[in-house]
């Protein structure tokens, strides 16, 4: 059988040639440079480039190679006048000049002999930049920091790998108001505008999807979440499904909204039944309340609800009490299936040792979990999926896997134990971090002959 073409998507022009061509803009606009490097007034010194980081706008300056970086924050006047007094006695001189903190930093040692020239330069800057300039340079600057620079645009859209029959993703953006310590995004990366999604979202229905996940960080934030949904419904996208921590869906009429747009699916996030660790692991105290209280709502407004638990190396103590709380809390008609989810590599790196569990505590875990899921009667799901563990971790136990074969994803690999393994058809493998982490006790082979 021939496999699905990829998937064609209309994407913008490159991150970084666009906010390369605003900070272009600052240069010609606010500082009167309309090509760089520009020679300074004095001191032997040019403008050599524009870089925008957050609220500062550098200034990177030198006779010829960076020796230092002018930055400069602009916010009320209290607040400047707070962090750098000099700027009270710049307000009460020139009136029109922006409420400018103007920070002289050092990239090489050479700095130091442009001393008085840099004092000088930025002082001057706090000076003759006016607010109205000022104003259009911060509207800039906003632009910039939105953008999704340094990340690779198909964290952004996809065709999800491993998935059957074809399903697309979007996400809105990586903005959350939880800080959990195992996710794998960077909170200040950029995202696309509400026009962008929903291109994305066409072409992902072009390309043959039958069904979209809408992700983040966290996607109601978004304030065109509805009309996402709406549009993917209007293109005739039969499955959609909303990942989140359902903290927002617990605000009155916000699930209600979700639903009668067109949701299908809330995949919700809640990786323990313990409050205390729950909050632990999202680094977000009283959130794990809201999110119960949110999928509440969401069942009550009639979406189906899936919980996905992640498997920390602190998660999985509590991890056999789980399906006893979703039937003790939600009742029969609670959700529909407890997703259990392998650890990612998150971002931050430092945090990855003490995130992933260790494989035979792990394996106890998820034995217990199985049973106590039988027992209640709740669904497990996702153990068999790309998302999981290798299926060694639970003995392959046919109650939550077909034992099928799978194509294989580009971020798990079998190692050469697997090869005498009797499910290694039906499993994705390991993930490679997990095999550096824990060498050949990453996996136990079944061998049931």
């Amino acid at each position: 059988m021939d496999a699905d073409p990829p998937a064609s998507f209309r994407d913008p022009s490159p991150a970084d040639e666009r906010a390369a061509a605003l900070l272009a803009e600052i240069a010609r606009d606010l500082l009167g440079a309309p090509a760089l490097p520009a020679p300074l007034p004095s001191g032997g010194l040019s403008l050599l480039e524009l870089r925008a980081d957050g609220r500062w706008l550098d200034l990177v300056v030198g006779p010829s190679d960076p020796v230092a970086r002018v930055r400069l924050r602009g916010g009320r006047a209290d607040e400047v006048a707070r962090l750098d007094p000099r700027a009270a006695r710049v307000a009460r001189r020139h009136p029109r000049a922006a409420q400018i903190e103007a920070r002289v930093e050092p990239l090489h040692e050479d700095a130091a002999r442009f001393g008085p020239a840099l004092e000088a330069l930025a002082a001057r800057l706090e000076v003759r930049l006016e607010a109205t300039r000022w104003a259009r340079t911060e509207a800039r600057l906003r632009t910039i920091a939105a953008l999704p620079r340094g990340i690779p645009l198909s964290y952004l859209r996809q065709l999800i790998e491993g998935v059957a029959p074809r399903r697309g993703l979007v996400r809105t953006g990586f903005g959350c108001n939880q800080d959990c310590g195992l996710c794998w995004q960077g909170r200040g990366w950029g995202g696309a505008d509400a026009a962008q999604v929903r291109v994305w979202i066409e072409d992902l229905a072009r390309s043959g999807a039958v069904g979209l996940t809408i992700s983040g960080g966290e996607p109601t934030l978004d304030p065109a979440l509805a009309d996402h949904i709406r549009h993917a419904k209007a293109l005739g996208i039969g499955d959609v499904v909303l990942e989140t921590n359902a903290i927002l869906c617990a605000r009155p009429g916000r699930a209600a909204a979700l639903v009668e747009a067109g949701l299908d699916t809330a995949f919700v996030s809640l990786h323990s039944p313990d409050a205390e660790v729950s909050d632990r692991i999202t680094a977000s105290p009283g959130t794990f309340e809201r999110t119960v209280r949110g999928i509440d709502a969401l069942l009550a407004a009639g979406a189906e609800v899936v919980l996905n638990a992640v498997m920390t190396s602190e998660a999985i103590a509590t991890l056999p009490d789980l399906p006893g709380f979703v039937r003790a809390r939600f009742g029969a008609r609670g959700p529909r299936a407890i997703v259990l989810s392998y650890p990612t590599r998150p971002f931050d790196d430092a945090r990855f040792d003490a995130l992933v569990p260790e494989p035979e505590p792990l394996r106890d875990a998820l034995r217990a979990t199985l049973a106590a899921a039988r027992a209640h009667g709740v669904r497990l799901e996702g153990l068999d999926g790309p998302c999981g563990p290798p299926l060694c971790a639970f003995d392959a136990d046919p109650w939550v896997t077909d034992r099928a074969p799978v194509e294989p994803v580009h971020f798990r690999v079998h190692v050469p134990a697997c090869d005498t393994c009797e499910v290694r058809r039906a499993c994705f493998g390991v993930r490679p971090e997990t095999v550096a982490r824990f060498g050949a006790r990453a996996v136990r082979p079944i061998n049931e002959r």
